[in-house]
């Protein structure tokens, strides 16, 4: 598969199973993410890897925000909440940390985090492995911040789900770009 049809082929892939990511793999997803735009190279974010007992402590943060949050939820909310971790082998978060910077704002660096945890996606689907880049509400909470031992000035990203696909990839969409394009 050329660099180009890498690009054009990639889709998200929610269900993946074991084997997690190996060692080797794990270093070319975090080389690739390393290679994202950022003005400066400031390098504004980090990464956590998640395995095994780490994603069950993950999903404790995330069903206590789910309990915190919500004042009737069900015992069986409470528990898919908990299992949501467990989706998949390997847990990657990508870490958004601002640096002081006077010349580049805070939008430019939490862009350039992004483009980290896109090009670790991709670089996924280039090494045959199933990704999905979850977030949702709950990543963003105290409880997973808590759980993740983040800084008060740190915030998630991505949490990029990876393993091996359980099925065939999907087709991607037929966009047609020119419905996203302005001319001026």
């Amino acid at each position: 598969m050329s660099p180009i049809e890498a690009l054009l082929s990639r889709v998200s892939i929610p269900r993946v199973s074991e084997p997690g990511v190996s060692a080797e793999e794990l270093d070319l997803l975090l080389r690739a993410g390393l290679r994202a735009c950022d003005h400066g190279r400031l390098r504004p974010y980090r990464f956590i890897l998640l395995e095994n007992e780490a994603r069950e402590r993950l999903g404790e943060a995330m069903s206590e925000y789910l309990h915190g949050d919500l004042v009737d939820v069900s015992e069986d909310a409470i528990d898919a909440a908990k299992n949501k971790a467990l989706r998949a082998p390997t847990l990657l978060a990508v870490i958004f940390s601002p640096k002081d910077n006077d010349k580049i704002p805070e939008s430019e660096q939490l862009v350039a985090a992004g483009c980290s945890a896109q090009l670790i996606v991709t670089a996924a689907h280039m090494l045959g492995l199933g990704a999905m880049w979850r977030t949702g509400n709950v990543a963003y909470s105290g409880e997973v911040s808590r759980a993740l031992e983040l800084q008060d000035h740190e915030q998630v990203v991505a949490m990029i789900y990876l393993g091996r696909p359980v099925s065939e990839r999907p087709a991607p969409p037929d966009l047609d770009p020119e419905a996203f394009l302005t001319r001026l």
